[in-house]
């Protein structure tokens, strides 16, 4: 929940000083990359979250992230004030909504689609098709496989879920029985 806040928070201070800038699409890049390396607990997180190494190691390692990501020296300060703060470990939730403020300001609407099986072309695009009717908005779809639901669909967008999956209909039937 802290880390919601903060990122959001982060997230909007940084989406509103790159508002001219041409190149907020790799930034939102840099950030999620960053954040999923971060996460992952592999050399960078060990180079960039680990107090054994001075802050200006640290620090150069950010600087040439962005560079190399055509960010910016925004990006490149902005990366340095969350390692001055000890805000790094939030990372992946503020390119989260970093990403979220650039696809609404689009018009475009991130949904998460999960299904029991890898969905063929067809199916994506009227699926595709299908929510951008329902939510009048361009969409992004995130596809994830997970057999364990199933059958039929998983669908998040912000707060909102759509459960249509065998699992999720099987569990509802169960609470209807169990119930006084």
């Amino acid at each position: 929940m802290q880390g919601e806040i903060l990122g959001r928070r982060y997230a909007k201070a940084l989406f509103d000083l790159t508002k001219d800038a041409p190149n907020r699409s790799a930034i939102a890049d840099l950030l999620t990359g960053l954040g999923r390396q971060l996460d992952e607990r592999g050399a960078l997180a060990d180079a960039c979250l680990n107090p054994r190494y001075p802050a200006p190691a640290k620090r150069a390692v950010l600087v040439e992230a962005a560079r190399r990501a055509g960010a910016g020296d925004v990006a490149a300060k902005f990366l340095g004030l969350l390692l001055k703060k000890n805000r790094l470990v939030f990372l992946s939730a503020i390119a989260s909504a970093y990403q979220g403020l650039l696809d609404e300001e689009a018009g475009r609407r991130r949904v998460s689609v999960t299904s029991a099986r890898a969905l063929d072309p067809q199916e994506q695009d009227a699926l595709s098709r299908k929510l951008q009717t329902v939510t009048g908005r361009t969409v992004s779809m995130d596809l994830t496989v997970d057999p364990g639901i199933l059958g039929g669909l998983v669908i998040r967008s912000g707060s909102v879920s759509y459960d249509a999956s065998l699992r999720g209909q099987l569990e509802r039937l169960r609470r209807r029985l169990v119930a006084p």
